[in-house]
């Protein structure tokens, strides 16, 4: 019988297996993709998850795929003006111990997929969905379709949830539970930067704040290509979350056009320059309201199947990253029992991320204000400049 037994294959669970390998914990991994790959595109990567990712050995192996931005720039939308600068790079070094990384989560999701096969603790299965699962005073057993669409159990201590937004660990165990529209929709695209003018070549990562939307980019993939996002309000409310939502060129060419109309020729022209566009639309859950919103019995989450948040502090990988630390340290609690292990490490987890899910709601406000608050937001940030836009309280945990 395995220690524990993790539900899917993204870069929570595979944390979360790196994580309880290194520290000698025997685990399986249940994804239910025959291919294990990552989609999405560029994600940023504050020093509180890269400060994990030293921890584990993995940093070296990212070197030459991450980027790290000299600084993030913020402008307004309308008429470019700059509004504040955050210094980031060896500032980041020094202040947090490690930099602020932007990068593709595919190559994230590779490196962490080489370092759990290398620690060897970690058996990886393909193809299975998770039908139904059970538990009794000794442990939990889970039923399985396999790849063969045969049915197959399996017997564990614990059972991990790691398997995202849609999770279904989280329908069978928190069945109330609901996600909740936003009414934003994520319009991602990658430019080769060898192709774009010299402004838009530089080391810095950009945030545009405008009516309704905001748009951001930095390089990924060692500076090769950019990682350009907008993110618009749109009337037409998504049903269900998604990665890559279909979304017809016409729907796509009308959200653009609505959120831009008015903002700087710079900022419409980089936007031009791309016609592939991915649409990602943006559901969240209520911020947890207690432990008991992350652990259960035997029964964990982790990552967005734990708390979805929106993506307007881009912190949704680095929660992952440090729930999966966290959850293999009280793991080692040996002196308590299972049940008492996850409520442990849900206790520490659920103030902060519930805090990261609410700044992510507020930023969503911010970022696309309107009006006077719109204006109050300008002026605290060129007044204020990098101490308003530091987060000491996020990067340094």
């Amino acid at each position: 019988m395995q220690d524990i037994l993790l539900v899917g294959g993204g870069i929570g669970g595979l944390a979360t297996a790196l994580a309880l390998g290194q520290a000698g914990v025997a685990n399986q991994l249940f994804e239910q993709s025959a291919v294990f790959d990552e989609v999405g595109a560029g994600i940023g990567l504050g020093p509180n998850a890269v400060r994990r990712l030293q921890a584990w050995g993995v940093w070296p192996g990212l070197q030459d795929k991450a980027f790290v931005p000299s600084q993030l720039v913020v402008r307004d939308a309308q008429n470019g003006a700059q509004l504040g600068c955050l210094p980031m790079g060896q500032a980041f070094v020094q202040r947090y111990g490690a930099p602020y990384l932007t990068l593709h989560r595919a190559d994230l999701h590779q490196h962490l997929r080489d370092a759990v096969h290398a620690h060897g603790n970690t058996s990886l299965k393909l193809g299975h969905c998770l039908q139904h699962f059970h538990s009794d005073a000794a442990s939990i057993t889970s039923q399985w379709q396999g790849p063969e669409q045969q049915v197959v159990e399996y017997t564990s201590l614990a059972l991990s949830g790691a398997d995202g937004i849609n999770s279904k660990v989280r329908e069978l165990a928190w069945p109330s539970s609901k996600l909740q529209a936003s009414g934003h929709w994520a319009y991602r695209a990658l430019l080769p930067r060898h192709d774009l003018p010299a402004a838009w070549r530089g080391d810095a990562m950009g945030l545009w704040l405008g009516h309704r939307l905001h748009v951001v980019h930095y390089p990924v993939r060692g500076g090769e290509w950019l990682n350009l996002v907008v993110l618009v309000e749109s009337s037409d409310v998504a049903q269900t979350p998604g990665w890559d939502s279909q979304r017809t060129p016409a729907q796509t060419a009308q959200d653009l056009n609505h959120a831009l109309a008015g903002c700087c020729s710079p900022l419409q022209e980089l936007v031009r320059s791309s016609e592939a566009w991915r649409a990602w639309a943006l559901f969240d859950r209520h911020p947890l309201r207690s432990a008991k919103d992350m652990a259960q019995g035997r029964v964990a989450l982790v990552g967005d199947a734990a708390h979805a948040m929106l993506p307007y502090l881009a912190q949704g990988a680095g929660m992952a990253i440090e729930d999966a630390q966290m959850l293999a340290q009280c793991w080692q609690r040996h002196d308590l029992p299972v049940a008492e292990r996850l409520q442990a490490y849900a206790q520490s987890r659920w103030q902060r991320v519930a805090k990261v899910q609410a700044r992510a709601r507020r930023n969503a406000q911010l970022f696309h204000a309107t009006g006077a608050l719109a204006q109050c937001r300008n002026w605290g940030m060129r007044w204020g400049g990098a101490w308003v836009m530091d987060m000491p309280w996020l990067y340094g945990h």
